[in-house]
């Protein structure tokens, strides 16, 4: 028992360098899909706390967009009520601008459905004039109703 030496054969020895890389490539995955999410999360961001974003900071809206004019947005800010449920503004709220930017990133959906109508939610930094300036757009659409606030 003195002089025993643990001695691995080479087909064990592949195998466990695979489960290895296995396990360190599914972390990295698992880990990309987590932050992903997280990016997508929907934004609770009333028009208050809109209206009082300093310049130069990141902010978070969903909208309902009233208008497209190539890279500027004008929309109906909404407030969420649940996961799939948003409401809009009972009286006629100040719209929110946004512009999008060339690093501007659009996920679940395409840039072609950014119309009128479309509901989005828009990610970016609040610039001096108290405009979006848009970095990630995320196409609710198909995944969220829109209520009428009730008076």
């Amino acid at each position: 028992m003195q002089g025993r030496k643990l001695r691995i054969d080479w087909p064990t020895l592949k195998w466990m360098i695979f489960l290895t890389v296995l396990a360190c490539a599914a972390t990295w995955a698992i880990r990309g899909i987590l932050v992903r999410a997280q990016r997508m999360a929907a934004a609770d961001t009333s028009a208050s706390m809109f209206a009082s974003i300093a310049s130069g900071s990141p902010a978070k809206a969903v909208l309902r967009l009233d208008s497209v004019n190539g890279k500027e947005l004008k929309g109906t800010l909404l407030e969420k009520q649940s996961e799939t449920v948003y409401l809009a503004p009972f009286e006629r709220a100040p719209a929110v601008i946004a512009v999008l930017t060339p690093d501007t990133s659009v996920v679940m959906g395409k840039p072609q459905d950014i119309k009128v109508g479309a509901v989005v939610q828009l990610s970016g930094n609040i610039d001096a004039n108290h405009i979006l300036q848009t970095n990630l757009v995320v196409i609710l659409t198909g995944y969220v109703r829109v209520s009428q606030k009730a008076r």
